[in-house]
């Protein structure tokens, strides 16, 4: 997956998950954001025309997955291949959420994912990528809220700016939002009693809300997504910005993104997806290179 950009590796290897996410202004109901920030404009807003999936009927997942490609369509009528969406298409396909706080051994002393000893985790893991951002008020832990089957894991108090929440129970995960919750001590305690497993991320895709981005700079970005029944994590491939992405998740023609979250990406984009014999193909943005800093990760997989 060869970004057409420049390497900047040695510009972003200090960066931490906030700044990897300066520049972004989202506009919803009581997220607290910045005026300053709430003045910024969008940019390129009609670069891509559309996009469309392309249902790839030889993709060889597990049972319960299938993978399909990305396609979209920019300005001039140019068509290109930007990613995949990685769908859970029955009750076969689980997820689970897995910190760094209670499985060290499965990361290294800086922080990279031993993705071979994950992928035991589960018989049949279809997909495994970083989640919740790192914290960057210390303490090397995720950031905001996150809990691990019951148990916290992340920071004592919700992050603010992130209104997203991946909420995974018995295995099936859903995007809700933390502006649409009554009451967040309410919420914790039902999730830590029935040993939910939850982080928080930034919001993209909701009904209701609105998203946008001052922010130039290009990533191979990473969604959780929601619509039409379906879920599933999109990969993009080639580098974007935010703007553009969203523009590519709301102009597939073959499936309504009805919800949308951010997943980490930048130098903890580092992934790999499985098929049915166990076979990994690396997901990896190469600005950046093998990940590090990672806290946590999300693994699908077919039970």
């Amino acid at each position: 997956m060869k970004s057409p950009e420049g390497n900047h590796e040695e510009e972003n290897e200090g960066m931490t998950r906030r700044d990897f996410l300066k520049g972004l202004v989202v506009t919803a109901v009581g997220l607290g954001i910045a005026p300053a920030e709430s003045e910024a404009k969008p940019i390129e807003q009609n670069r891509v025309k559309s996009s469309r999936l392309e249902t790839m009927e030889g993709h060889n997942m597990p049972d319960g997955f299938a993978r399909s490609k990305i396609h979209a369509t920019f300005e001039g009528g140019q068509e290109k291949l930007v990613g995949s969406f990685f769908a859970m298409g029955d009750r076969r396909a689980k997820a689970d959420f897995i910190s760094k706080t209670k499985h060290p051994d499965f990361f290294d002393s800086n922080g990279r994912p031993n993705f071979s000893n994950i992928g035991k985790k589960h018989k049949n893991t279809a997909l495994i990528v970083a989640g919740g951002f790192l914290s960057s008020r210390g303490h090397h832990q995720i950031e905001g809220i996150a809990l691990e089957n019951g148990e916290m894991v992340g920071e004592n108090a919700p992050a603010g700016e992130l209104n997203g929440l991946l909420v995974i129970k018995n295995g099936v995960p859903e995007i809700q939002n933390l502006n649409q919750i009554p009451d967040i001590n309410t919420f914790l305690g039902q999730a830590r009693k029935e040993g939910w497993s939850v982080f928080q991320q930034t919001s993209y895709i909701r009904p209701g809300g609105k998203f946008q981005s001052s922010n130039p700079s290009k990533y191979e970005l990473r969604f959780f997504v929601e619509g039409e029944g379906k879920k599933g994590v999109i990969n993009f491939s080639e580098d974007m910005t935010y703007g553009e992405a969203l523009q590519v998740m709301q102009r597939i023609a073959n499936f309504k993104i009805e919800r949308a979250i951010g997943l980490d990406t930048g130098i903890c984009s580092e992934g790999y997806f499985y098929d049915k014999n166990g076979q990994g193909y690396l997901m990896v943005d190469e600005d950046f290179g093998a990940g590090k800093d990672c806290t946590n990760m999300l693994v699908l997989y077919s039970d």
